[in-house]
Protein backbone atom coordinates (compact mmCIF):
# COMPACT_ATOMS: atom_id res chain seq x y z
CA UNK A 1 0.00 0.00 0.00
CA UNK A 2 0.91 3.66 -0.62
CA UNK A 3 1.13 6.28 2.17
CA UNK A 4 2.23 9.68 2.26
CA UNK A 5 5.84 10.22 3.74
CA UNK A 6 4.67 12.03 7.05
CA UNK A 7 4.90 10.98 10.71
CA UNK A 8 1.48 10.05 11.30
CA UNK A 9 2.61 7.24 8.64
CA UNK A 10 4.41 5.76 11.47
CA UNK A 11 1.70 5.20 13.89
CA UNK A 12 -0.89 4.22 10.95
CA UNK A 13 1.85 1.80 9.38
CA UNK A 14 2.69 0.07 12.44
CA UNK A 15 -1.27 -0.37 13.30
CA UNK A 16 -2.02 -1.67 9.93
CA UNK A 17 1.00 -4.25 10.34
CA UNK A 18 -0.44 -5.44 13.68
CA UNK A 19 -3.83 -5.81 11.82
CA UNK A 20 -2.55 -7.62 9.05
CA UNK A 21 -0.13 -9.91 10.28
CA UNK A 22 -2.76 -11.07 12.75
CA UNK A 23 -5.41 -11.72 10.18
CA UNK A 24 -2.99 -13.87 8.37
CA UNK A 25 -2.23 -15.80 11.33
CA UNK A 26 0.30 -14.08 13.27
CA UNK A 27 -0.08 -14.22 16.66
CA UNK A 28 0.44 -11.08 18.71
CA UNK A 29 2.90 -10.80 21.01
CA UNK A 30 4.98 -13.27 19.59
CA UNK A 31 9.00 -12.84 18.83
CA UNK A 32 8.22 -12.66 14.98
CA UNK A 33 5.35 -10.13 15.31
CA UNK A 34 6.67 -7.89 17.77
CA UNK A 35 10.06 -8.00 15.41
CA UNK A 36 8.17 -7.44 12.63
CA UNK A 37 5.94 -4.45 13.97
CA UNK A 38 9.29 -3.05 15.18
CA UNK A 39 10.87 -3.14 11.80
CA UNK A 40 8.11 -1.61 10.26
CA UNK A 41 8.11 1.04 12.73
CA UNK A 42 12.00 1.92 12.18
CA UNK A 43 11.76 1.71 8.14
CA UNK A 44 8.86 3.92 7.87
CA UNK A 45 10.97 6.64 10.77
CA UNK A 46 13.69 6.43 8.63
CA UNK A 47 12.19 7.21 4.86
CA UNK A 48 9.98 9.83 6.74
CA UNK A 49 13.07 11.58 8.62
CA UNK A 50 15.93 10.69 5.68
CA UNK A 51 13.95 10.42 2.62
CA UNK A 52 10.48 12.44 2.48
CA UNK A 53 12.22 15.07 0.58
CA UNK A 54 12.86 13.08 -2.88
CA UNK A 55 10.07 10.45 -1.60
CA UNK A 56 6.51 12.21 -0.65
CA UNK A 57 4.93 9.07 -0.67
CA UNK A 58 6.16 5.22 -0.06
CA UNK A 59 4.77 2.00 -0.04
CA UNK A 60 4.48 -0.47 3.01
CA UNK A 61 4.90 -4.01 1.89
CA UNK A 62 3.75 -7.04 3.76
CA UNK A 63 4.13 -10.68 3.26
CA UNK A 64 3.74 -14.20 4.86
CA UNK A 65 4.74 -17.60 3.59
CA UNK A 66 4.45 -20.48 5.67
CA UNK A 67 8.26 -20.23 6.84
CA UNK A 68 8.25 -16.30 6.96
CA UNK A 69 7.59 -12.73 7.00
CA UNK A 70 8.78 -10.17 4.99
CA UNK A 71 8.19 -6.38 5.92
CA UNK A 72 9.42 -4.15 3.49
CA UNK A 73 9.25 0.16 2.76
CA UNK A 74 9.72 1.28 -0.56
CA UNK A 75 10.89 4.78 -1.48
CA UNK A 76 11.96 6.95 -4.37
CA UNK A 77 14.75 8.51 -2.50
CA UNK A 78 18.17 7.11 -4.53
CA UNK A 79 20.32 7.50 -1.60
CA UNK A 80 21.20 4.02 0.16
CA UNK A 81 23.15 6.08 3.45
CA UNK A 82 25.55 2.67 4.15
CA UNK A 83 22.87 0.19 3.40
CA UNK A 84 22.65 -2.47 5.08
CA UNK A 85 24.15 -1.27 8.02
CA UNK A 86 27.57 -3.06 8.88
CA UNK A 87 27.95 -5.38 11.85
CA UNK A 88 28.84 -2.95 14.67
CA UNK A 89 26.97 0.26 13.45
CA UNK A 90 24.58 2.01 15.42
CA UNK A 91 21.02 3.52 15.40
CA UNK A 92 17.74 1.86 14.63
CA UNK A 93 17.89 0.39 11.62
CA UNK A 94 21.21 -1.32 12.75
CA UNK A 95 19.61 -2.50 15.79
CA UNK A 96 16.67 -3.92 13.25
CA UNK A 97 19.68 -5.88 11.36
CA UNK A 98 20.87 -7.41 14.34
CA UNK A 99 17.43 -8.01 15.53
CA UNK A 100 16.85 -10.30 12.18
CA UNK A 101 20.23 -11.92 12.30
CA UNK A 102 19.37 -13.01 15.64
CA UNK A 103 16.36 -14.02 15.04
CA UNK A 104 18.05 -16.34 11.38
CA UNK A 105 16.31 -13.49 9.13
CA UNK A 106 18.15 -10.72 7.01
CA UNK A 107 18.11 -7.11 6.58
CA UNK A 108 18.51 -6.63 2.56
CA UNK A 109 18.51 -3.40 0.52
CA UNK A 110 17.12 -3.24 -3.01
CA UNK A 111 18.16 -0.95 -5.44
CA UNK A 112 14.92 -0.06 -7.68
CA UNK A 113 14.95 0.47 -11.72
CA UNK A 114 13.35 3.77 -10.78
CA UNK A 115 15.82 4.98 -8.78
CA UNK A 116 14.57 4.28 -5.44
CA UNK A 117 15.29 1.15 -3.00
CA UNK A 118 13.20 -0.87 -1.01
CA UNK A 119 14.62 -1.98 2.51
CA UNK A 120 13.37 -5.63 3.36
CA UNK A 121 13.17 -7.50 6.66
CA UNK A 122 12.89 -11.30 6.40
CA UNK A 123 12.24 -12.62 9.33
CA UNK A 124 11.26 -17.22 10.17
CA UNK A 125 8.15 -17.77 11.84
CA UNK A 126 9.80 -20.23 13.74
CA UNK A 127 13.31 -18.75 15.02
CA UNK A 128 16.15 -20.66 15.92
CA UNK A 129 16.34 -22.16 19.11
CA UNK A 130 20.16 -20.89 19.17
CA UNK A 131 21.96 -17.82 18.67
CA UNK A 132 23.40 -17.60 15.59
CA UNK A 133 26.88 -16.38 15.38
Amino acid sequence: MSLASTWLAAKVSRRITVTVLTGWGVRPRTTVHDAAVLAVTELVTNTVRHARSRSPFFELLLAVTNTHVEVAVRDSHPGLFDLPPHQGATGGLAAIADLARHLGGELTVQPDPDGGKTVLVHLPLTPPTTTPE
